[in-house]
């Protein structure tokens, strides 16, 4: 296979994507409940590698077929030359994460209640002449950092709180009944809810400055085509904000906070070396990069801490 096709695989069939959304999540986990002693996180990292593999091939997919011109950028260079295999891979990947989230969908409905109507609304107006989530003047970005937040923080968690405490009633409570079981999950994890939407924010925002032309060609309103600046100060102190809580909350080692000050750290340069004059191949490699990062680093401090070092990571 040519480079090339590889790397559009890879990176424009959103595989990568997809690798950071299973990334953060198991980062979240190991925030969480450290290592995974009681029951296999697996089947909900599964899920959500297909989940977010399927939800972005079909939007790519969709946005293809709709679109009155049909695009000649590079990021949809994969569905107009394999518009066959994106669209089974897509609707492939969306029946196995269906098939797998089945399993647990108990754990996560509540969750996916908030999901599933950003997910299927962002594209697709909820009622005829209406707009688009994503045509709301300003507020894209959130409903995409909404639905990242859900689906790496709060859905692993649900899954897992319920399959530990299944594991642990049946095989290591000895029939006692504790307020605190291991199916607790320990700190920093409440924390770690508004780092995770300022840091999925913050990604968006910058995503922003790759759809400059497309935003203004459709008329909608975005603080990366009106206000570029303030975008980049939003985003730099979104990440300020984040070091300054990973060394002052409890719960982090040291090695976890620096690890996710390297992240966010990098993301502020990132920012600032953004804007709409940047290939395609800048945010599908970089800016999402930045997403592989963040749990690439904290698995590091994971592994420094629990294997080096001898003490518990978290």
């Amino acid at each position: 296979m040519p480079l090339r096709h590889l790397f559009n695989w890879i990176f424009y069939g959103h595989i990568w994507i997809a690798v950071a959304a299973t990334g953060l999540s198991w980062m979240t986990l190991r925030l969480a409940y450290g290592p995974p002693y009681w029951a296999s996180e697996t089947p909900v990292l599964t899920f959500i590698f297909l989940a977010t593999l399927g939800v972005y091939t079909l939007h790519r997919y969709l946005s293809f077929q709709r679109s009155g011109v049909r695009p000649t950028t590079r990021r949809y260079e994969l569905i107009r030359d394999h518009p066959t295999a994106s669209l089974i891979i897509g609707g492939g990947s969306m029946i196995a994460a269906g098939a797998i989230g089945t399993t647990f969908i108990e754990s996560i409905w509540s969750s996916l209640l908030w999901a599933l109507p950003i997910t299927v609304f962002y594209l697709t107006p909820p009622i005829k002449g209406w707009r688009r989530l994503r045509d709301l003047p300003y507020v894209k970005v959130l409903w995409v950092a909404w639905a990242w937040t859900i689906m790496t923080w709060d859905v692993p968690v649900e899954v897992m709180r319920d399959a530990i405490q299944t594991s642990y009633v049946e095989n290591g409570s000895g029939g006692l009944n504790l307020p605190i079981t291991p199916a607790s999950p320990q700190l920093p994890f409440p924390t770690e809810m508004p780092l995770r939407f300022l840091f999925t924010l913050s990604i968006a925002l910058l995503f922003d400055f790759r759809d400059v032309v497309l935003d203004k060609s459709q008329s909608v309103k975005t603080a990366a085509n009106q206000y570029p600046v303030l975008a980049k100060s939003i985003v730099s102190v979104a990440m300020t904000i984040c070091i300054i809580t990973v060394f002052r909350a409890d719960g982090y080692s040291t090695a976890t906070a620096w690890a996710c000050t390297m992240a966010y750290g990098t993301t502020i340069l990132v920012c600032w070396a953004t804007n709409d004059q940047r290939s395609e191949n800048w945010y599908a490699t970089v800016v999402n990069g930045m997403l592989v990062l963040l749990p690439v680093l904290v698995g590091l401090a994971y592994y420094y801490d629990w294997y080096v070092v001898g003490s518990s990571p978290f």
